[in-house]
């Protein structure tokens, strides 16, 4: 497994200084986010010259993108919102591949809607994501959807039968444990459930209280067990990129200092691998750096014989 960090905790901080920064630290990966809380950090409006230079910039730093993730929510108010978010998407998936994302590129975005509401929204959201499904096949992208605490989408059986009632392998789940957490299910028990249809993952840290509520906290100032994460991770056999993510809670705060946040949840993280046994994957070991010279070499000649996209499947990103 290799560890990422999201610049959604970064909303202030242009990329070209977040990543240098990141791999300082230790980091192999750098989830971009993109919204409009976020356009210093990565605007989605930018010139060709950009995008090239930091595709650059990261292929140099030897930093993957393990995925896009899209502010906002897929489940739609009206049919005009819906439409806006398709072709939003669109336009998404096009800076992933501007930005150097391996194929095919994985955009994540959240589900939406209120738990309440399961029951009424239900094949409302399997309609919405088969429209997206239909995206994903035009364009070549994987949607990874997010559930999340107190979403319609908010506990296992209900990710497992929106992801089966969809029955796409371009419409996967975006895993992030904390919310399950908070959801009263245990950290192993979610891995074993929702890792066999999920695409793309987030870690953070959590406190519930008597009274129902919660904190979102940085990794290892919680309760969430991530030492047990870890090791049901591995033991199902996940040798992706496990995302680092920073709540609003934590990076809307006053004297919110965005390098330490980014190093307190490296080590914790790392702690937590040190602790389960588990080893961390580098970037930088001889066969990962042969597998991505090999598709940069192919991306660059663009070689009649050479198959970037399978080539790009061949090595998690």
């Amino acid at each position: 497994m290799l560890i990422a960090y999201g610049t959604y905790a970064m909303p202030n901080t242009p990329l070209e200084e977040a990543a240098p920064m990141l791999k300082d630290i230790g980091f192999d990966g750098v989830e971009i986010c993109v919204g409009p809380e976020h356009v210093l950090s990565m605007p989605e409006e930018q010139d060709a010259t950009r995008r090239h230079q930091l595709r650059e910039l990261l292929v140099d730093l030897r930093l993957g993108i393990p995925a896009l993730m899209v502010m906002g929510h897929l489940l739609p108010r009206d049919e005009e919102q819906h439409q806006r978010g398709l072709e939003h998407m669109r336009r998404c998936v096009q800076l992933a591949r501007d930005l150097g994302m391996a194929e095919p590129p994985i955009v994540s975005m959240g589900i939406g809607g209120k738990s309440a509401d399961w029951e009424s929204e239900r094949d409302r959201i399997i309609n919405t994501l088969g429209d997206y499904d239909k995206l994903a096949a035009e364009e070549g992208f994987i949607l990874a959807a997010e559930a999340h605490c107190g979403a319609a989408v908010d506990r296992s059986e209900r990710a497992l039968h929106v992801i089966h009632s969809v029955s796409s392998p371009r419409i996967r789940l975006h895993f992030d444990v904390v919310h399950f957490y908070l959801s009263g299910e245990k950290e192993a028990e979610a891995v074993e459930c929702l890792l066999p249809i999920t695409e793309h993952t987030h870690i953070t840290d959590a406190r519930k209280h008597e009274d129902g509520s919660f904190d979102l906290l940085l990794l290892g100032q919680g309760d969430l067990d991530s030492v047990a994460y870890v090791k049901a991770m591995d033991a199902a056999g996940w040798d992706d990129f496990i995302t680092l993510e920073v709540s609003k809670h934590v990076w809307g705060q006053d004297g919110y200092d965005v390098e330490a946040a980014a190093r307190t949840s490296y080590d914790a993280l790392t702690g937590a691998f040190a602790a389960a046994g588990v080893e961390i994957i580098s970037m930088t070991t001889p066969l990962r750096l042969s597998q991505l010279l090999l598709i940069e070499l192919a991306t660059v000649c663009r070689h009649p014989d050479i198959d970037v996209e399978i080539l790009s499947k061949l090595v998690p990103r």
